[in-house]
């Protein structure tokens, strides 16, 4: 998996590559990251995930949120 982590902006205070937060998310999180249309930034799902923040407080729900945000990418 490669990674689309940020390089600037909110994301780059990231501490870890993109593949530990990946490591660290619940399975069905870690199917969808790995299933995207989009190369997503891991750390991004994970540090809500682990805040349990709304939308975030199960694999499931981080799966949820990755086909949500896989659908505001443009397709060529």
């Amino acid at each position: 998996m490669g990674s689309n982590a940020s390089q600037g902006g909110s994301g780059a205070g990231l501490k870890h590559d993109d593949l530990w937060y990946y490591d660290r998310l619940p399975p069905t999180a870690r199917h969808a990251l790995a299933n995207a249309a989009f190369d997503w930034s891991a750390g991004y799902f994970y540090n809500r995930w682990t805040k349990a923040k709304p939308g975030f407080k199960s694999g499931a729900d981080v799966a949820k949120q990755v086909k949500q945000a896989d659908r505001t990418v443009k397709r060529k």
